[in-house]
């Protein structure tokens, strides 16, 4: 009888037991069904997902990823097992490594408690389906998912919650090491003794080194605390020169103080007025102000109801539909603020042109397209309406003239606006 030169053992190709694999076996047997709150298999693999760069599983996201593509949500009812039985083979092919790899990363996910094996006595991996149920299957087990779900919850937040304080912590290491940086400089500006200032800000940038690999908050912490010192210590190096009043620098000579107008209880020389007097630079005084052009006075036919129509604008800021000038005034004011002029420049329009006046110069500014304005914006052509205004050269009744052209041109056609253009003033009234 031919004898085989090497005899097989009796313990050959059998998987070796450790404690993670009792433990994962009895992960599955205690997990039936679906976790409380989980209504699909694919939310125990996002929870992983999660979890796994602070549980140290990240390597072995893509075989479990893979190993879910086979199981199907009935196969997670608590009377079935959901076993999946794709061979090294299949799953060297899906994750584009080596048979060899596989079987690395299967042994990895059942140490770490992620996966069960259960073998057959040829240690292959089949199953059966019928009507998209399992009959009998041996292979690897998803059912430990399960029974961690609330496991990778917690790991999860926790450590988001780490990496949060880390985020934190650097960015107060970072702040001190400036801060000690800045008081090294400071200390140099001002003569003192920088020495050490220097040795602290050396000792900072050693504790700041590597800050980013660092992804424990006590460690960090630790590290924070004896930043905290020196600054407190470099801190306190500088009390001399806050003491002796060098923070405050020299006294600006060349800048004329603000003082405040001249009251019948201020002691004679102490305003402005008396001390520019006195230096002989008294300036003359400012002319009057321009009487303001009172729209009744320079188009008297425009109403109310009128420029309303030719200034679509103002009627948004209405509140009533029968508006008096008091009404078209107020609206004018507040459109002044949405077209962006300050309330400055607005409340100057209407002590130059009076209320009615800055109105239909809002309302001629309103009706001005985007693009008909330059880098000044509205402000800025109401700020040269009230120049020409100053030097008497402002007629805002042309600008009502060319709104009635406008408004005639829309509904009478070219010929009745040229007509209207030939008219004379007594005439164009009968156009409005």
């Amino acid at each position: 009888m031919e004898t085989q030169a090497f005899p097989r053992q009796v313990a050959c190709g059998l998987r070796k037991l450790t404690a993670n694999h009792l433990l994962a076996a009895r992960l599955a047997e205690r997990a039936r069904g679906l976790p409380p709150g989980v209504k699909h298999p694919n939310q125990l693999l996002a929870a992983l997902r999660r979890a796994a760069p602070y549980l140290g599983h990240h390597g072995l996201l893509p075989l479990i990823e893979a190993l879910f593509r086979w199981t199907q949500p009935q196969d997670w009812a608590p009377e079935q097992e959901p076993i999946v039985w794709p061979s090294n083979e299949e799953l060297s092919t899906a994750l584009g490594c080596s048979e060899r790899h596989v079987s690395r990363l299967i042994a990895a996910a059942i140490e770490a408690r992620l996966i069960v094996a259960k073998d057959g006595s040829d240690r292959r991996r089949r199953g059966l389906r019928e009507n998209g149920r399992i009959l009998w299957a041996w292979g690897l087990n998803l059912r430990p998912m399960a029974g961690r779900y609330l496991e990778f919850q917690e790991a999860a937040q926790a450590g988001e919650e780490a990496r949060r304080q880390c985020r934190i912590l650097r960015r107060e290491a970072r702040a001190a090491r400036q801060s000690l940086e800045q008081f090294h400089d400071f200390a140099e500006t001002q003569g003192l003794e920088a020495g050490a200032l220097a040795a602290w800000q050396e000792q900072a940038a050693r504790l700041c080194a590597n800050l980013n690999r660092i992804e424990d908050p006590a460690e960090l912490e630790t590290r924070v605390t004896a930043l905290r010192a020196l600054v407190a210590e470099g801190m306190a190096s500088l009390e001399p020169a806050m003491e002796n009043g060098n923070m405050s620098g020299s006294a600006d000579s060349d800048v004329r103080p603000i003082l405040l107008t001249k009251q019948p209880t201020d002691p004679e020389g102490t305003t402005v007025a008396a001390q520019e007097e006195a230096r002989g630079e008294r300036q003359p005084p400012s002319p009057p102000p321009a009487a303001h052009a009172d729209m009744p006075e320079t188009v008297p036919t425009l109403s109310p109801a009128e420029l309303v129509r030719l200034a679509p604008g103002v009627a948004s800021y209405l509140v009533t539909d029968q508006p008096h000038w008091g009404d078209v005034a107020d609206a004018a004011e507040l459109l002044a603020k949405h077209l962006g002029i300050p309330r400055h420049l607005y409340a100057g329009a209407c002590q130059q042109l009076g209320r009615r006046g800055a109105a239909v110069a809002i309302a001629v500014i309103s009706t001005k397209p985007p693009g008909y304005f330059h880098s000044a914006g509205p402000g800025g052509y109401l700020r040269g309406m009230l120049r020409r205004a100053q030097a008497g050269a402002l007629h805002l009744e042309r600008s009502i003239f060319g709104l009635r052209d406008a408004r005639d041109a829309a509904r009478f056609g070219t010929r009745g606006v040229m007509t209207n253009r030939l008219a004379g003033p007594w005439q164009r009234r009968a156009w409005s």
